[in-house]
């Protein structure tokens, strides 16, 4: 018996379908609210198991990405907050780079590599103070 392929087009739109109940319950709904077109419900009805385990297994990786992000960027926050919190009353912060040690200066630098690389911000390269 030939084995069904994982459509990816239908992956990702099931990945997108919000499961929170609607006023009406006739018609799928994005994350954003918005409704799915009538094609596109026609395809979400044809959808294999295959699919639809690719799908939660998609959405499972989406939300692993997230809790690792926000992990990522609480670790930034508390290391450059213990350098905030030790500035004399008035002071600004925005020279509190040449506070840290060479250890926390490069532990906050590689993490706000990769925050800025998991927000599509871009990081400058070289130490501003140099």
């Amino acid at each position: 018996m030939p084995q069904p392929s994982v459509r990816p087009d239908v992956v990702v739109l099931l990945t997108k379908v919000d499961s929170t109940p609607r006023d009406d319950r006739s018609r799928l709904y994005r994350h954003d609210g918005t409704v799915f077109t009538d094609a596109e419900h026609d395809l979400i009805r044809t959808c294999t198991p295959e699919e639809i385990d690719a799908a939660n297994e998609q959405r499972w990786l989406e939300n692993e990405w997230a809790r690792e992000t926000h992990e990522i960027e609480k670790a930034l926050v508390d290391l450059v907050t213990k350098y905030i919190d030790q500035l004399p009353d008035g002071s600004l912060c925005s020279n509190i780079y040449a506070t840290m040690t060479d250890e926390d200066y490069a532990e906050c630098e590689r993490l706000a590599k990769i925050v800025a690389a998991r927000r599509g911000i871009e990081f400058p390269t070289e130490r501003e103070d140099s």
